[in-house]
Formats: C-alpha cells, structure tokens, sequence
C-alpha cells in the first residue's frame, strides 16, 4: 500500500476528507507544487484546534511543508499560545504568511495612539488578555502604555519574527496568500495590500497564468477549489472548524487536493 493512498484513506475515513470539485465557470485548473504542502486555514487565536492539527500532522502528513495562511491571532482566546506554536513549527520549516489582523498588530506596535484603536476593536483585546493585559485602552496614553506591556510579554524575537512574516508563498503554480489577489497582475508584481487585505476582483475574475492561489481571510462554509482559488477559512475561533487542505503533486489531477477539517 502506498504512503500517498494511506494518506487518504485515513482522511476519508477519519476526518470526512472530500476531494474538491472544479467550478464549472473559468479555467480547468489544479495546484502543482513542487513538493507536497498543507495549506492551514485562519486560526484567530484558536490554539487548541492548532494543538491538534500538529499533532495529525506529525503522526499522518509529516512531509507536507506546512503554509499557514495567517490571521493566526484575535478574536480567540487564546493568540499568544497560536503564535508560540506557530513560531516553534517555522523554525523547522514551516511558511508563516501575513494576515491583516498580524499587520494590524504591527500597526498598534508602531504607532498605538493613532492605528491601535482599528486593531482593538477587530480582535486585539483577545490577543492583548491572552499575553495577560486585560481593560480597556480607551486613551492614546493608555494605548501606548499597552504597547509597551505588550512589547514586554511578547518579547523581541516574537515581534521581529511577525515583522518578517511574509505576504505570500510560491511553489510551482501554487501561490499562497492570506486574502487575495489582483487577477490581472503576477503575484510578484503588486501591492502588498492586496496579498493582506484581499482585491475585490479576486474572487469574480479568474487569472489567465495558469497559477493556481490558496488563501484565507474570507469565511466560508467548507472548503473547496473553483477556478484555480482553493479557500481554506471556515471560521475556526466561531465555529471550532479548522480546515486544511493536503495537495501532493505526484498523484493524478483528480486526487491531489484533499481538504479536511481538524476533529474537535
């Protein structure tokens, strides 16, 4: 029996894998990678499902590189732990991308009095109580005093490790992005914002380069593939279901994207 074909047997089985279904509408396309991937849909603070994905992947799925997708903090309870995990897997070769809510943060760091408020009310007061800051920063002052705090629970080479996080990932025709991006334009070739924040024709334009993008960032009810845009954010801190999707290049078209949703 083959590893792949036990891989997904135990998907099928297991997790209630499916394997996607191409839209009718736009081009015929499927990811192919350079090496087997799983793509981790939008965590938002939710540790203990990331717990247990790892512990799946360490076990069934160990040499698949690992692309979170990013929006690993607020909202959750529980961020400062998702970012101690995360942090741990990219030091053995994981890809950790940029959400908005990662940004938004870096925003709060840097200039608290003016950009914190945007952060705090999207979630950041979840991530400030999981690095045990509670209240509420309602002033420009208070706000910089919780930087400050924050900068001290988080501690120097966790922020510097969120500054590097990087916009998108790439292997083969697979781009990895946490919100989207401009379908008439490379990936390499555009503004940042859009890798972050999403474009608004992303999801109603399809590309014509052949490439293939995993993103989060936009909630959907299960995960799937159309036209080349494979989705992975089902709402994990709300719904407690994290989705990820395993993609090995090796295996035939119709059996290389499997999506699965980590057991509660």
């Amino acid at each position: 029996m083959s590893a792949s074909y036990s891989l997904r047997r135990f998907l099928s089985e297991f997790l209630g894998a499916s394997s996607p279904r191409p839209a009718a509408e736009g081009p015929r396309l499927f990811p192919a990678p350079e090496e087997p991937v799983c793509l981790l849909g939008d965590l938002h603070g939710r540790a203990d499902l990331l717990e247990r994905f790892l512990a799946l992947r360490r076990r069934h799925f160990p040499e698949h590189r690992l692309i979170s997708l990013g929006d690993s903090i607020d909202r959750g309870e529980a961020s400062a732990d998702a970012l101690r995990l995360l942090r741990a897997e990219s030091d053995l070769g994981a890809i950790c991308l940029m959400g908005n809510h990662e940004e938004m943060l870096i925003e709060f760091l840097d200039d608290p009095a003016d950009q914190g408020r945007r952060w705090l009310v999207h979630g950041g007061l979840s991530t400030l109580a999981s690095f045990d800051l509670r209240g509420l920063p309602s002033d420009a002052g208070a706000r910089e005093k919780a930087r400050d705090a924050l900068r001290v629970q988080m501690g120097s080479e966790t922020e510097a490790w969120l500054r590097a996080l990087p916009p998108f990932w790439r292997s083969g025709n697979l781009v990895a992005v946490h919100a989207g991006l401009d379908p008439d334009r490379p990936p390499e070739g555009q503004d940042r914002r859009n890798h972050v924040w999403g474009h608004r024709d992303f999801t109603t334009h399809s590309r014509s380069d052949g490439i293939c993008v995993a993103y989060g960032h936009t909630v959907v009810d299960h995960a799937h593939m159309r036209a080349g845009r494979l989705a992975l954010d089902t709402g994990a801190y709300a719904t407690g279901k994290l989705s990820y999707a395993l993609i090995d290049p090796a295996a035939p078209e119709s059996e290389r994207v499997t999506f699965a949703v980590v057991p509660r």
